[in-house]
Formats: C-alpha cells, structure tokens, sequence
C-alpha cells in the first residue's frame, strides 16, 4: 500500500500535548492573578503596616503626608528614595529578596513589613 504522507499520532503523544497546553494556560493563569498593593504613608506610619503578598505582586508606596518619607528595605536591597507629598513608588516582588522589614529612613519608627503567601 502506499503511503499518502499523512501521519498518525499516537495516543501517547496526544496526551502529553495536552499536559504541555494546560500547563500553559496555568501559567498564564497563575501570571494574570497577580495583585496590585498600595500602602499609604500617612502621620508618619505605613498604611497598612503589614502587606501579605504573593510572588509576582506589586506594592504601590503613595506619601499622603505633609512630609517627604521613604520606603527602604530593612537590609538595604531596595529602596524608593525621597518620596515628597504625592509621589510613588512601586516595587514588584520577584523573589523573596523584596520581603522582610522596611522603614522610613527619615522616620525610623515608621516601619512596615512585607512577607509573601
């Protein structure tokens, strides 16, 4: 019989494609979950003091205070710099290097923490 140059997959391997599709669309999914945080610097506090979030989330700073502040990681891995009335800062969390201890290095009892899910 001759062949006509169509080729049969087997089983085997229309199962696998299906397991490497789905993890895929996982992934996306697990991507398109991520949250924004916004923690508010007000009367020289972070609001909230304590920000529980997941690998791949934002953390939005916003000084709402009549002073300039800033949010500096404990161990010095980040920091935002002068943060004047209004101004943002944002972080992505990317690993858990971004978690632990922050503080306003102006303000050294204006401290918050970051720990991740």
């Amino acid at each position: 019989m001759a062949s006509l140059g169509v080729k049969v997959m087997r089983p085997g391997l229309w199962i696998g494609l299906g397991v490497m599709i789905a993890g895929g669309v996982l992934s996306l999914a697990t991507s398109a979950a991520a949250e924004t945080h916004v923690v508010e610097m007000r009367g020289f506090e972070f609001f909230p003091a304590e920000v529980n979030v997941a690998i791949g989330d934002t953390i939005v700073w916003v000084n709402k205070d009549v002073v300039p502040h800033t949010a500096t990681a404990g161990d010095g891995a980040w920091d935002s710099g002068l943060m004047e009335t209004g101004d943002e800062f944002s972080l992505v969390v990317e690993d858990t290097v971004n978690v632990g201890d922050y503080v306003c290095t102006f303000h050294p009892t204006m401290v918050g923490v970051i720990s991740v899910d």
